[in-house]
């Protein structure tokens, strides 16, 4: 055939971990134009397994996409890729040089990994897994022998929480939040929603923001020393390893709530397993610091963690949205706009800079 307009290359086995990218890019690009599926795990460049000369679209998931390839498609105008905003595994210098816009897709699941995160403070507050557990496994939990009488009926009580840990209601918290990206930043505007205070630690993100969102900007002692709950929003950088270091765990209130999610780069794990083992920490978690996760690992089977398996961003709705979004800003280009989620030098530099900003 000849060369096509647009080319999803993809490898094959997307579907595993992004069941409905495939469809949805397909139908979206297919509604712009000549679109070539090019299903690869082959290691020659893309440019010498299909013609790129009339191409003007690449959505980039799966193959070797070299410099040449970028030569190779003379009327390229974008490319869509999901690099974690890092520019890793695509010519990002030969595309800025032509001035062609690399739509970047990681943004995608910022929605569903926050809400992942929100979902497993709320329920360490609630203790809704551990209730869950209980009552899945059979145990009695409501007291007929001994009821409290309230309007001439017994009512069965029991307290919800377990005092030892921070417990109940979200707004009422000090909650401090590492890492103010498209997740972080989130997570935090949903706390302030639910009445929290909030303080925030990002060096990237300007004070106009901050009172925008109503956070207040804190150095990493401080949060440490000030949040009944942690989040930690970070993407694994090389200046994000260990924000939250031994000794800032340790400053960490007894009690209080560590939510780890995005990576567990920036966390000190060997610590915060100290101290959730000595109960004196609760943690959740849906990242980890060795994955999967040993059967013998001391978070597992403890009634101050609640887990999941690394699946906070693998939902429907980020599927759909990484084409989506994709997409969308192809068109932007194509009209001569500008597009959302280009990615930027100053991204690619937070990314990948090894420089300390704590």
């Amino acid at each position: 055939m000849a060369s096509p307009e647009f080319v999803f290359t993809r490898h094959p086995n997307l579907e595993v971990s992004w069941p409905f990218v495939h469809e949805q890019m397909v139908n979206r690009l297919e509604e712009l134009g000549v679109t070539l599926v090019l299903n690869t795990s082959s290691r020659d460049p893309i440019h010498e397994q299909v013609d790129l000369s009339e191409t003007i679209g690449i959505s980039h998931f799966g193959g070797n996409l070299t410099e040449a390839c970028i030569a190779a498609a003379p009327k390229l105008k974008v490319l869509g890729a999901m690099t974690d905003n890092s520019g890793h595994g695509i010519p990002y210098e030969a595309l800025q040089a032509r001035g062609i816009p690399v739509i970047e897709s990681t943004r995608a699941w910022s929605q569903s990994v926050a809400e992942c995160a929100f979902g497993l403070a709320l329920s360490s507050l609630r203790r809704t897994a551990q209730w869950h557990l209980k009552m899945a496994n059979g145990e009695k939990l409501w007291d007929w022998e001994n009821p409290i009488w309230g309007d001439k009926l017994p009512v069965a009580h029991q307290f919800c929480d377990d005092p030892d840990f921070v417990n109940g209601d979200l707004g009422t918290k000090n909650v401090g939040v590492i890492g103010l990206g498209q997740i972080g930043r989130k997570i935090a505007q949903w706390c302030r929603v639910f009445g929290a205070t909030v303080t925030g630690f990002d060096p990237y993100v300007s004070d106009e923001l901050l009172r925008e969102w109503d956070v207040q900007r804190a150095d990493m002692d401080t949060l440490a020393d000030s949040s009944d709950i942690v989040f930690v929003a970070v993407p694994p950088t090389p200046s994000a390893r260990h924000l939250l270091n031994r000794e800032r765990i340790y400053h960490l209130r007894k009690g209080s709530l560590v939510v780890v999610i995005t990576r567990a780069h920036a966390v000190d794990m060997e610590a915060l397993r100290e101290r959730i083992v000595k109960d004196e920490l609760a943690g959740a978690f849906d990242v980890y610091d060795t994955e999967p996760v040993p059967v013998d690992d001391e978070l597992r089977n403890r009634d101050n963690v609640v887990h999941t398996p690394h699946i906070a961003g693998r939902t429907e709705d980020s599927n759909l949205r990484v084409a989506d979004m994709t997409v969308d800003d192809f068109v932007r280009v194509l009209k001569g706009e500008t597009p959302i989620g280009a990615l930027t030098p100053k991204a690619v530099e937070v990314r990948t800079s090894p420089t300390p900003s704590q």
